[in-house]
């Protein structure tokens, strides 16, 4: 989330700011003027006032560039740097003590309690269709609401060093504030898989895969992969929430359009490079790199989708013979043996023959026959057209060597040696991951640049009639529901961030008078042996028919508690309880006391795991002092009645740390 600081934080906040804004400028005139001003602004200035805190090779490594007009979009990088590595000391530690550090507890406590289902979207026509299921274009159906927090679950605050098992009230917005907040319409690809379908095919290895990859591949903002912002699932579906691409696919555009030009395709290469090598830098290594798997955005750009048959080869190296064949590497197609990375350079150089010729290097005759491609993918050398320029052919060469360790991108560079081969000269990277360059090939606005509906067809679902879905399939995807944190956080920022924080101050300077008035109850228990306080429901009135929201304070004899707006206390001693239980009402758990005399006095909790906790810590408490009592001895006064009430509640101060 980002924060807005004051003081020295503020002035890091501003000035990376200004450094990202200096990064996506497209021009080196531009980058040159804003880099003087900003070297003026902040180097200069503080160095002349000789409160410049950063290192003198950062100083000197602006300098030197500038004074050769050496202006590139990492020029500021090694500020960027020790900013970064000063807010992980004196600063961050400012920040967890602020106001700021509670409201982002707070955002996170509604991130942590999202919980979403197929009501939250409104679906529309299916976009695609695949062996477990279907792709729809879908947007919120809600338009953006953000579910009520006053439903808990614990929050593991590792930045802590402690697991705290209820999240503390001053770590919630305050009820009902984020009952419905309007945002504008979000559209998403709904990936439905079907779980019987799944079953049926014994795919549901391959759909937790999925899962996985695109929760890794998910952060860290690639523009050229089709990314996963919400996972769940229903009793019969498993939904990805992802990127729309409504730009159609490579292959529908080859088909439409004819081959590409050599520099087209460079514009396209240089994309889907860069989307690589963020699989690459997470350990995942694609498999099934293909004119049909690279989508379209509305203007032209574009990503790379289906991470189906992706794999994770950061502790063991894969050694299935997996992926599309006249796509597959060499290494893949050889069972048994293990591969990387090195299989989708291959894919690569294959996919990229395929837009300027129109089939794969290994379908010179538009052979169908699989063994035959794999055949010629083993032991054929790639006849290049003489038509293609010394640069390609270098490129194509070196991605479709058969030989790893001869391969482009294998030689120990990764991406970073495709990225420098001649055939990019003049390629400035930071302006392709800014997608600066204009697109080639924009697809058509207002058409859906996909096959028709009728034609993407639909599944019979006689095959899945007998296919019955016992509770241990659905233990299976019990992990499956999944928000990517960096996501959402990103789109709450763009939209409702700034508006609901304004409006969650009005109501916490609101509330903080309204305690100052009720005697300020986190104060009352300073000093005292109090073992937790909070709100909890009680079921009042004379009929027991209104739950009233009530302060409590839980002593090792005593429960007290007091209304808003109400300076009275009322308090409950232990010796006049018979029993704690658990019961429920309407639903709902509650806690029942039996009190002497007949009497019932029920609580209800604002969130489970409170419930749970005050459960548990007044059961304790009354075997405690039930266990005292049998110990003391028998006084013959009166005994006191059970509810008793104090005027003027005692008030005395406590520390922030709450109980």
């Amino acid at each position: 989330m980002k924060h807005k600081h004051g003081g020295a934080d503020g002035l890091e906040d501003t000035r990376v700011r200004h450094i990202k804004e200096y990064e996506k400028l497209d021009n080196e005139e531009d980058r040159l003027r804003r880099s003087r001003q900003m070297y003026d602004a902040y180097i200069m200035r503080e160095l002349l006032s000789c409160t410049h805190t950063f290192s003198k090779q950062a100083v000197e490594h602006v300098q030197s560039h500038l004074s050769k007009k050496q202006v590139t979009a990492t020029l500021f990088q090694p500020y960027i740097e020790e900013i970064c590595e000063s807010l992980r000391g004196d600063i961050f530690q400012k920040f967890m003590e602020s106001d700021k550090f509670t409201r982002f507890c707070q955002w996170k406590n509604v991130e942590l309690n999202i919980h979403l289902t197929m009501n939250d979207f409104s679906v529309h026509r299916i976009i695609g269709r695949g062996g477990f299921g279907e792709v729809y274009g879908c947007r919120k159906a809600d338009t953006g609401k953000i579910i009520s927090t006053h439903v808990m679950r614990e929050i593991p605050l590792v930045l802590l060093g402690r697991s705290l098992p209820i999240v503390p009230a001053k770590w919630r917005f305050p009820a009902g504030q984020l009952g419905v907040i309007l945002l504008p319409p979000t559209w998403y690809a709904m990936k439905c898989l079907d779980k019987k379908r799944v079953k049926m095919k014994q795919g549901e290895t391959l759909a937790l895969n999925e899962r996985i990859m695109l929760s890794l591949v998910s952060t860290g903002d690639c523009p050229f992969i089709v990314c996963m912002t919400y996972a769940f699932h229903t009793p019969d579906k498993l939904c990805f929430i992802l990127d729309l691409m409504n730009g159609g696919d490579m292959h529908y555009h080859l088909s439409q359009h004819g081959v590409f030009s050599e520099k087209e395709m460079r514009f396209y290469a240089s994309e889907i490079i860069l989307g690589l090598e963020h699989m690459h830098t997470r350990f995942v290594v694609y498999r099934d790199l293909k004119p049909a798997n690279i989508l379209l955005d509305e203007h032209g750009h574009v990503r790379i989708s289906d991470l189906g048959l992706a794999c994770d080869f950061s502790k063991k190296k894969p050694h299935a013979s997996v992926g599309t064949h006249g796509y597959m590497a060499p290494e893949v197609l050889q069972k048994g043996t293990s591969y990387d990375s090195s299989a989708d350079w291959f894919s690569l150089g294959c996919m990229l023959f395929k837009l300027l010729r129109g089939h794969s290097p290994f379908r010179q005759h538009k052979t169908k026959d699989k063994h035959e491609i794999d055949r010629m993918t083993l032991t054929v050398n790639v006849q290049l057209p003489d038509a293609f320029s010394p640069e390609l052919r270098s490129l194509l060469e070196g991605l479709l060597q058969r030989d790893v360790s001869q391969r482009l991108g294998c030689c120990g560079g990764g991406a970073q040696e495709v990225k420098e081969h001649i055939f990019f000269k003049g390629i400035d990277w930071q302006h392709v991951y800014l997608r600066k360059y204009p697109p080639p090939l924009i697809p058509p606005r207002g058409e859906v640049n996909a096959a028709d509906a009728f034609d993407i067809g639909s599944f019979d679902e006689e095959d899945t009639k007998g296919i019955k879905l016992l509770d241990c399939d659905q233990d299976l995807y019990k992990n499956f529901p999944l928000v990517i944190s960096e996501r959402w956080q990103q789109e709450v920022v763009e939209t409702i961030y700034d508006a609901v924080n304004a409006d969650t101050d009005k109501i916490e300077a609101r509330k903080r008078a309204k305690n100052k008035q009720l005697g300020q109850e986190e104060d009352y228990a300073l000093g005292k042996d109090c073992i937790m306080h909070g709100f909890m429901l009680k079921l009042g009135n004379p009929f027991l028919t209104q739950w009233q929201r009530r302060y409590f304070y839980l002593f090792p004899n005593r429960l007290e508690w007091r209304g808003e707006g109400d300076s009275r206390q009322n308090l409950l001693t232990m010796d006049q309880i018979l029993s704690v239980e658990e019961t429920q009402i309407k639903d709902r758990k509650c806690i029942l006391f039996r009190i002497k005399g007949g009497k019932q006095f029920v609580l209800q909790c604002e969130s489970d795991p409170e419930f749970a906790q005050w459960l548990k810590e007044l059961t304790c408490t009354f075997t405690e002092a039930q266990r005292l009592l049998r110990r003391a001895p028998k006084f013959l006064n009166k005994p006191r009645t059970t509810i008793l009430e104090f005027s003027k509640p005692p008030l005395c101060h406590r520390n922030s740390s709450g109980l």
